[in-house]
């Protein structure tokens, strides 16, 4: 959404997960982000950010963006959407086309950039990022900024994150379904990295990994870009299932163990410490025995899993993870005490934790790994909103106004 109230800027994202739902309304002021409403629902009906149950996935979505709004105030139309690192292809491609006039002006680089997304429009594929690598003119060396160049040809690659055609239109309807259109689409986890990484982090290089419910995913930045995007099917759902499976207990009583018995640094005193199970969790946990050192080694196999997948995965890109200095971890799992020093381990490298940065404008209830991509897409809304304003100089307010200020600005 984005109607401009004396407020600020009020915008909307939806985080569409597999295990929960979290919907945030806030205004922009400035480079000020103030949260003014936050929903926060299980998921149904939705798996790896994809719709798997219209009805349940519709139902879902109206409770949580319900709940944003009475919080909020007021009510919204239009919330920016999050695509899993799982429906997402990484890709390059270079192409080119002739030079128009004497200097390379921006619609030959918006030439470039159309030829892109109508190829990937052929195959029924659409562009959620597209980012410039390098352009080149004629048979010089690579260059950053064409603009005002002569030449006769404009060389350009991109790179190119898109999605499937199919997972898009399911998801329009979804929202359309619930009185809702959709404003933008963002990778999680880019959002996830806007949300956790200093300028620094961002152009020095980083991998950011976004555990998940059902699935993880990550990212490659590089002086402030994304290069590539990829993901893993296995998140921290499997980790409660495995819980489930060797205790012999419920999914939802597997996780609440989880998180009370977390932790994978344990003294060699508590290693044969038998496990004092709650009562009011479940009754039948009593018959259940099992040490700390057990359930360490339930959580950590899993967890080992998805980090060596994640590593082959990168080792199968065309990118040397050795020149990235940075690996961030994300995402509600990484409240497991000792997580950043295991995947240290197997990445052979120093590893952090990725938490949100800190403002007073956000609650502290939300200000967590748990939701480091919904906050990380409101500041890709605010970058977008201080793009719009830096290209017409001024905020306009009546929709046909705007449009031919902008006009203007693009001659």
């Amino acid at each position: 959404m984005s109607k401009n109230f004396k407020k600020g800027k009020i915008v909307a994202c939806l985080d569409m997960g597999s295990s929960k739902l979290i919907c945030i309304i806030a205004s922009i002021i400035d480079d000020e982000i103030k949260i003014l409403g936050y929903g926060h629902k299980e998921s149904k009906g939705i798996m790896a950010g994809a719709i798997s149950d219209m009805r349940l996935a519709e139902k879902s979505i109206i409770n949580v963006i319900s709940e944003a709004e009475r919080m909020a105030g007021f009510n919204i139309d239009k919330v920016l959407i999050g695509i899993s690192g799982s429906q997402i292809q990484s890709n390059r491609k270079e192409v080119s086309a002739i030079i128009t006039s004497d200097i390379v002006k921006s619609s030959d680089i918006k030439n470039l950039a159309d030829l892109v997304r109508y190829e990937f429009n052929k195959a029924n594929r659409e562009i959620i990022h597209l980012i410039p690598i390098q352009y080149r003119i004629d048979d010089s060396d690579p260059i950053e900024n064409p603009r005002y160049m002569s030449g006769d040809r404009l060389f350009a690659k991109f790179f190119c994150a898109s999605t499937s055609q199919t997972t898009i239109k399911n998801i329009q309807n979804c929202l359309k379904r619930c009185q809702l259109s959709v404003d933008n689409y963002v990778s999680e986890p880019f959002a996830s990295a806007l949300s956790c990484l200093s300028d620094n982090d961002m152009n020095l290089g980083s991998i950011v990994i976004d555990i998940g419910g059902s699935s993880t995913s990550f990212c490659i930045i590089v002086e402030g870009k994304i290069i590539h995007i990829g993901s893993s099917l296995v998140g921290g759902m499997h980790i409660n299932k495995d819980i489930a499976t060797i205790l012999g207990v419920k999914y939802e009583v597997a996780e609440k163990i989880k998180n009370i018995n977390s932790s994978l640094l344990i003294s060699p005193i508590e290693e044969k410490e038998i496990i004092k199970f709650d009562k009011s969790i479940d009754e039948d946990l009593s018959s259940i025995r099992i040490t700390r050192s057990q359930m360490r080694d339930i959580i950590s196999s899993r967890l080992e899993e998805i980090f060596e997948s994640i590593k082959v995965v990168l080792e199968k890109s065309s990118i040397s993870i050795s020149i990235i200095p940075n690996i961030v971890i994300t995402g509600g799992v990484t409240s497991i005490v000792g997580i950043d020093k295991l995947a240290s381990e197997i990445f052979n490298k120093n590893v952090k934790i990725g938490y949100p940065i800190k403002s007073s404008y956000i609650p502290p209830e939300i200000l967590n790994t748990a939701n480091s991509c919904s906050l990380g897409m409101l500041i890709f809304l605010r970058n977008l909103y201080q793009k719009e304003r830096n290209k017409t100089g001024f905020e306009t307010k009546n929709n046909w106004f705007k449009k031919i200020i902008e006009k203007i600005a693009s001659l």
